[in-house]
């Protein structure tokens, strides 16, 4: 949280200056205070949009595991995916099948 400026800054803006070098340390610190209102501003903002940044990062990370476990789903494709006829029995048609369902988990 920006906390607003003390008390005794403010009062010190408030004075007339009596000499010179008053009037010139007077006008030094209203511009060190305008300065670091314009500061807070920016870093007000720039929260805010590293806040939305982080927001929109998790938000695309949990959309592309799930893309991901899609595609790792979708590429096991066919057992035997060369539309020849097969007979199924065997012990390579069997280990096929055990290491498929290997994968599937």
């Amino acid at each position: 949280p920006i906390e607003p400026p003390s008390t005794m800054i403010v009062d010190l803006l408030t004075i007339t200056p009596q000499t010179e070098n008053e009037a010139l340390l007077l006008a030094a610190l209203k511009e060190t205070h305008i300065d670091n209102k314009n500061l807070q501003g920016r870093l007000v903002h720039v929260q805010a949009s590293n806040l939305l940044n982080e927001m929109y990062c998790k938000k695309m990370q949990v959309e592309l595991a799930s893309k991901e476990n899609k595609k790792k789903k979708k590429g096991l494709g066919k057992l035997m995916g060369d539309g020849l006829p097969r007979m199924l029995s065997g012990d390579k048609f069997y280990q096929k099948v055990v290491e498929r369902t290997e994968q599937q988990r």
